[in-house]
């Protein structure tokens, strides 16, 4: 019906929908710098009409219809994916430069260095072999170079237990983050079934997905309530009722049976390790360090978790690079003490110049205990009956700086070989890392153009909407001296 009251009703929807258009727009300026918050507007729509006869259909006033978030999905997609990459590049380029400071090369106090003093040693006994100082400083510098290749390996042995512990750690907060998604999906479901809309739990899922995706790549997708369901390493981690747990694998120990006992990390937790046994077939496609998931009571209870991205991808290649060059370092100490003990003791029945106390790797060797107890063992001429002046043996010995050994390269040229290997990795992380900061950015700039909040636009709106909210008192303070004029001066 129309009329004083109709109106009055009209002017009190228009109050109420600019002091909600208020409340928003306060709500954007608080928010301003808050990481991941969408700006938010107010939909208003009139009201439904009424049909007044004879003239046409009169306006009841504006109502709310919504109160939306401005996003653009598509943006955030692209910046989930292109943050995995940069989370992938981020924790590589970390580790990498880790190992790249401690080979420390070219350096007075490398491995490099120490192997080039010690291969002068042996020259200048060759020179002068007579000369027992000589010896001396052969034994003194091999030993620091047998030091200096130890301490190499234990600290690439150190950086690949932290490299281990930091997937560890990644997986920890993959699981912390799906826990808060499978809250917030619950938060949001009650909210949206009472045709609501969770605005700012919404913004807070996005994020949440935003820092997911730095730690892995994972594939989200939603349903209708804007639940959100995400798939990593083949398993859905959001899942409220599910029987697994991403977890780390820390040990794998073969029984010799044809079982493996697979000692795991649950959850990423290094302080919750349980021990599981499964066939060696099962346990092939897993190996310390990598993330994996647990099963309790399933035949096969750890199942391998495919991660290529994120800084757990990241940290893998790191981790594997790392594994590798230790290897070569490896490799290099045997060839080393091989090339040197095959012409200080060709016969096989003197000294070995170099030992290895256990497995022969870069850690373990040294010089001969014998050979530094009795200086004297150290071989200088062809052979036991060569004349007290031979010094051919240990001229031979110090030509292995420039013999090209099995590979084709020299000693010289083969441990340089590892360290440029270190170099090109380090770089092309590092490389990656800004071209991915770079995306990001732009990417950011984007979301930021449509979701973002300008202090200036807003301040806009929030005269806009006061004038608004004052011309509608206006019209009710008009209305309420009409009232007064009709009931109180015509006698109605």
């Amino acid at each position: 019906m129309s009329g004083l009251f109709n109106s009055f009703n009209t002017a009190v929807k228009g109050l109420s929908a600019q002091q909600t258009a208020l409340n928003t727009t306060s709500h954007n300026i608080s928010n301003a710098n808050t990481e991941g918050f969408s700006r938010q507007r107010v939909e208003l729509k009139a009201d439904k009409a009424y049909d007044y006869s004879g003239i046409g259909q009169l306006g009841t006033g504006v109502k709310i219809e919504s109160v939306v978030r401005v996003v653009d999905d598509f943006v955030d997609y692209q910046i989930r994916n292109e943050n995995s990459t940069l989370g992938k590049y981020t924790a590589k380029s970390d580790a990498m430069s880790q190992l790249e400071s401690i080979f420390n090369e070219p350096s007075d106090t490398g491995v490099n260095n120490a192997m080039g003093e010690m291969f002068n040693a042996w020259q200048e006994l060759g020179d002068n072999p007579e000369n027992q100082s000589a010896k001396s400083v052969v034994v003194e510098k091999s030993e620091t170079f047998a030091d200096a290749l130890k301490q190499l390996a234990a600290q690439i042995d150190g950086l690949r237990n932290d490299t281990i512990t930091n997937i560890e750690k990644n997986t920890f907060d993959i699981n912390s983050t799906a826990d808060k998604l499978k809250t917030l999906n619950s938060q949001i479901y009650n909210i949206v079934i009472k045709g609501e809309s969770p605005n700012d739990l919404l913004d807070q899922r996005d994020l949440l997905l935003k820092q997911l995706s730095g730690l892995a790549d994972c594939t989200s997708s939603f349903d209708k309530y804007g639940r959100v369901s995400v798939t990593l390493g083949g398993k859905d981690i959001t899942a409220q009722d599910a029987g697994y747990k991403l977890s780390t694998v820390n040990s794998i120990t073969d029984n010799g049976d044809g079982t493996c006992t697979v000692k795991i990390a649950v959850g990423g937790d290094s302080s919750n390790f349980k021990s599981v046994s499964m066939t060696a077939d099962a346990a092939k496609n897993l190996r310390p360090g990598s993330p994996a998931y647990y099963e309790e009571g399933a035949s096969e209870p750890v199942s391998a978790a495919q991660i290529s991205s994120g800084a757990v991808g990241g940290n893998l290649e790191a981790l594997s690079e790392i594994e590798a060059r230790l290897s070569d370092l490896n490799s290099f100490a045997k060839t080393i003490a091989d090339q040197v003990n095959s012409l200080h003791n060709p016969e096989g029945s003197g000294v070995d110049f170099f030992t290895f106390s256990g497995t022969e790797s870069a850690l373990n060797i040294s010089v001969n205990k014998d050979i530094t107890d009795d200086e004297s063992l150290v071989a200088t001429g062809a052979s036991a009956s060569s004349p007290s002046g031979d010094g051919s043996k240990a001229l031979a010995i110090a030509n292995l700086r420039d013999k090209e050994m099995s590979n084709g390269a020299t000693l010289k040229g083969t441990y340089s070989g590892i360290v440029t290997k270190i170099g090109i990795s380090t770089e092309h992380a590092l490389n990656m890392v800004s071209n991915q900061d770079a995306v990001m950015a732009q990417l950011t700039n984007r979301r930021e153009s449509v979701s973002g909040v300008s202090i200036d636009e807003e301040v806009t709106n929030l005269i806009k909407f006061q004038k608004s909210y004052e011309a509608n008192s206006k019209v009710i303070s008009v209305l309420a001296e009409m009232l007064d004029t009709l009931i109180n001066k015509t006698g109605v």
